[in-house]
């Protein structure tokens, strides 16, 4: 069994984040926090056109009240199609990107006109929410529909808190106790600037812990 060995304290470098402009922050640090999971967001423009984009600073806050987190920086023209839909109409989808939807949801991060959907551009079939009037993604494994909590302005990104107010499900996908299988989810994830889908699993036992150290 290979055996990897630690760097060693005096082998490290130390970076001051101030010294980076934006463009290499944004390398090392998508770098280092992974793998990351990808919120494929779907809005809908107080016009009326249907929105999709891939966002990888994305996850769970609350478990109860379900709340989730997507972060949308801005670019050079200003707020994206994405923050300026949430922000106008306040409800979005996210939607979970299974291994056969990879090439899709790449092809939707392309710099499309904001009168164009990105369900149109990309040939993905748009699903009406429950709840929400924003659409999910056919054939998604999994989807979100979210009302926004609050939004948080940090200057160069936009944090958007989203209450989950409905859960779609693929039906093979859950287990007896309620939990999804990640094997069948098979859940795509951010690398840096790479993709990846899950790798091996490793069941751990539960930390033990004597009666007396017990809180």
């Amino acid at each position: 069994m290979e055996v990897r060995i630690p760097l060693s304290l005096e082998s490290r470098v130390y970076i001051d984040p101030s010294s980076l402009d934006r463009r290499a922050a944004y390398r090392l640090l998508t770098s280092l926090i992974v793998p990351r999971p990808i919120a494929w967001v779907g809005t809908r423009s107080p016009d009326g056109i249907d929105n999709l984009a891939p966002f990888s600073f994305f996850n769970g806050v609350s478990a109860h009240p379900p709340i989730l987190s997507i972060s949308v920086a801005r670019d050079r023209g200003g707020l994206k199609d994405t923050a300026a839909n949430i922000l106008a109409t306040e409800v979005f989808t996210v939607n979970v990107v299974g291994e056969h939807q990879m090439a899709a949801m790449q092809q939707s991060s392309g710099p499309y006109r904001a009168d164009l959907s990105e369900f149109d551009a990309t040939g993905l079939g748009p699903q009406p929410g429950e709840h929400v009037a924003a659409p999910r993604v056919q054939g998604a494994p999994a989807s979100f529909e979210c009302r926004l909590n609050r939004a948080i302005d940090l200057d160069t990104t936009h944090l958007f808190l989203g209450d989950v107010v409905g859960i779609h499900v693929m039906d093979d996908l859950l287990l007896e106790d309620g939990s999804v299988d990640p094997t069948r989810l098979a859940p795509v994830c951010r690398l840096g600037g790479q993709f990846a889908s899950l790798g091996a699993l490793h069941v751990l036992p539960p930390p033990a812990v004597s009666e007396e150290d017990r809180r």
